[in-house]
């Protein structure tokens, strides 16, 4: 496999690249990392991605500023670079791999609405994996006649159209320059890598000439066909189109449940702060409790402390003010953490619930710490972040100790049909100490 470098991608997308069993290295640009240091790209590479986003830095229009001349040098030589354009400034651009005839980053339009060049290498994944373009940016002032696919380039080469926006302003291109090129694409966001194994798997790119620069056979040509494959033909190309439309029809879906629900569970395990917590609070609504009241919410309008996170209440057919006098309560506590549960947190259990307690004349109450302790682990990987003395004290008290991994566990059983959201809820209800669901 080619050996690659990868300028500004993240840790998650260098690691994928790696277990696709790419010779793969990796830099940052200063833009990216606020540092002004040089950016040097190693000899051996023959493929270059680089991701241009708006980063912190994107204001120092003089970093890299040479960097783009020796770059093309080694284009010409058979080095190939794909850029993946998802914001930031020109200089971002031009620095790195050269003004190549006027080439810019301008607003575009919706990603969802750009045209690829049916003519192109590449399509297929371009389609596939189009409704994941956030946003096309313009790559040239000037706009094209209908139905152009090429652009004059003086001497950076010839220069190929591969989309356009709505409005038919050029959102991709790729530029041959002596044995090698320049692409540049939208960003496809988490698919910037499934599209770049495309780009890496397909030998046209790495064997010189594209296919459609060949002498076509004329024999193929549908003139000489008769009608039955002429139709036989026809079916074909229905089928492909029609697969690759369902092929972007999933990948929407998929991408819609991601960002859905789906994506909110899965906060459970990665999430912290705020974010956890409408994770937590998602999870007991999912799972049905008669009213599960976001404390800082229902305090919002109100000066004081707001302490626990939310109240899961039962019964929820009565005021939550009426509720949290006279139903059975929970209170929970959402943490996060890289290591172990402190002594401290898991103290303000009893601590928070004997102030609801006295506060509302209410002795039906509980308190439940849901913590996602070594969150940088794999979930399965995690240990029991709560020590023996802490579990003791909680069940001593009455209260429960639960990570989000658990939690996680049991909204996924409950959709696999393998626990009932009633049986979630009476274990959160009677158990006390560790919690571990029965499922």
């Amino acid at each position: 496999m080619p050996k690659i470098m990868l300028v500004d991608f993240g840790q998650a997308d260098r690691d994928r690249f790696a277990a696709l069993e790419y010779d793969v290295e990796a830099r940052s640009t200063g833009w990216a990392t606020g540092r002004d240091e040089p950016l040097d790209l190693p000899g051996a590479s023959e493929a270059v991605f680089y991701r241009v986003a708006g980063e912190a830095g994107a204001g120092r229009a003089d970093l890299h500023a040479g960097l783009h001349q020796a770059l093309l040098d080694r284009v010409r030589g058979g080095l190939r670079v794909v850029c993946f354009v998802g914001g930031g400034a020109t200089h971002q651009l031009t620095n790195i791999v050269g003004p190549l005839a006027g080439l810019v980053i301008r607003d575009g339009g919706r990603g969802d609405a750009v045209v690829f060049n049916p003519r192109a290498l590449f399509h297929v994944p371009f389609e596939r994996f189009k409704p994941y373009i956030a946003k096309a940016f313009r790559l040239y002032d000037e706009t094209p006649a209908e139905g152009v696919w090429e652009k004059d380039a003086a001497s950076d080469g010839t220069i190929e159209l591969l989309a356009k926006t709505a409005d038919g302003a050029p959102a991709a291109a790729a530029v041959r320059i002596g044995k090698g090129s320049v692409v540049i694409l939208p960003s496809f966001g988490e698919k910037n890598v499934e599209v770049a194994d495309h780009i890496l798997k397909d030998k046209l790119w790495f064997g010189g000439e594209p296919a459609r620069d060949a002498a076509a056979d004329w024999s193929e040509s549908v003139d000489y066909a008769f009608p039955e494959l002429v139709a036989l033909l026809a079916r074909r190309e229905e089928e492909k189109r029609r697969f690759e439309e369902a092929l972007a029809g999933y990948d929407r879906r998929i991408r819609e449940m991601k960002a859905g629900g789906h994506g909110s569970f899965l906060h459970l395990l990665k999430g912290e702060g705020a974010e956890l917590k409408r994770a937590v609070v998602d999870a007991f609504r999912y799972l049905g409790w008669g009213r599960v009241v976001d404390v800082d919410e229902y305090w919002k309008k109100v000066i004081r402390s707001k302490e626990e996170d939310a109240w899961l209440i039962e019964p929820g057919d009565m005021p939550v003010e009426a509720a949290i006098r006279k139903g059975e309560v929970a209170l929970v506590l959402v943490r996060a953490g890289k290591n172990w549960a402190t002594d401290d947190e898991c103290l303000l259990l009893q601590k928070y619930k004997g102030r609801r307690m006295q506060e509302f004349d209410n002795t039906r109450m509980k308190a439940v710490l849901v913590g996602n302790y070594f969150s940088a682990v794999d979930p399965k990987a995690r240990a029991n972040p709560f020590s023996a003395g802490q579990i003791e004290e909680a069940q001593k008290d009455g209260n429960g100790l639960v990570t989000t991994y658990e939690l996680f566990r049991a909204v996924k059983a409950e959709k696999e049909n393998r626990i009932s959201k009633d049986a979630v809820r009476e274990q959160v209800r009677l158990k006390t100490g560790l919690i571990v669901f029965d499922i």
